[in-house]
């Protein structure tokens, strides 16, 4: 689906791409260091908030949500790009509150495409994914190779092209029947739970590690901006094409610990890299 391609080029964009953060002989860029730390805790945050209370609002009509509520989340997110733009050079508190803006928007979309793929086409995810990975890495590489103001464009579509995807996508669903009887057999609650802390917690660590990382490397004068880097492009692909391989096997979630198996082994091979290229310059 090029909407969640799309949105996750848009992603990578946001977190590590020049673009929202400034090139690195801008004076804006001295801001990196508490850009990313707000930008990733408003991630967190969003996302926390949205996934406790997003099944409330949801659960009116378990198939598509309101198309008023898909536009005003990419209309939010499209707002939030330009204001952090247009913040680049201003005063610490705009910059701050133009993030905080972004990060929420961008875990608003976000959920909403993971809630559609929960949804209604949940037996599509886990080899989409991979692709999806894959092709948001060419497109945000592409877009951060175009020149100024081309780039910015190209960037400022990405929030609308994701949104009409995704209505558009939502409105070949067939509505699901509300008075059809509720699967007899549920997992049990303690399941549940541990499968999310499976799946949940690697990815906090990972998060939180790469986030020491990457200030590290900022107290050093170098800036980890991935999103235009094509060394990290063929890292995005070779792990794309690993997660593609990888048997499913949902009734043992072998395939979550496969990943998590090698995103490890990827994560540490990375950053003993880093650590012997000086970062790379980026």
């Amino acid at each position: 689906m090029i909407g969640f391609k799309v949105n996750l080029s848009w992603h990578y964009l946001v977190l590590f791409s020049p673009i929202f953060i400034g090139a690195t002989d801008n004076p804006s860029f001295a801001f990196f260091l508490e850009r990313q730390l707000t930008l990733y805790l408003t991630l967190a945050l969003s996302f926390g908030v949205l996934v406790g209370v997003g099944r409330f609002f949801l659960k009116r009509n378990k198939t598509a949500p309101s198309t008023l509520l898909l536009g005003a989340a990419g209309l939010l997110a499209t707002v939030a790009s330009v204001l952090s733009l247009a913040t680049l050079s201003a005063d610490m508190p705009w910059r701050i509150a133009s993030v905080v803006l972004l990060g929420f928007s961008e875990a608003f979309l976000m959920f909403l495409w993971l809630h559609y793929y929960m949804e209604a086409a949940a037996g599509h995810l886990f080899r989409s994914f991979a692709v999806d990975m894959m092709a948001g890495g060419v497109i945000a590489f592409l877009t951060c190779s175009f020149v100024p103001p081309l780039s910015y464009l190209v960037t400022l579509c990405m929030p609308a092209v994701a949104t009409v995807s995704l209505i558009a996508n939502w409105r070949t669903i067939e509505p699901v029947d509300a008075a059809a009887p509720a699967p007899a057999v549920k997992p049990p609650r303690k399941s549940i739970l541990r499968h999310s802390l499976k799946t949940l917690l690697p990815t906090t660590v990972y998060a939180f590690v790469f986030g020491l990382l990457q200030g590290g490397f900022i107290n050093s004068g170098i800036a980890l901006l991935m999103a235009g880097n094509a060394v990290v492009l063929v890292g995005i692909v070779l792990a794309g094409i690993v997660i593609f391989f990888i048997p499913e096997a949902p009734e043992t979630n072998a395939d979550i610990d496969t990943i998590h198996r090698f995103s490890l082994l990827f994560f540490v091979l990375g950053i003993v890299g880093l650590s012997f290229l000086g970062g790379g310059g980026g």
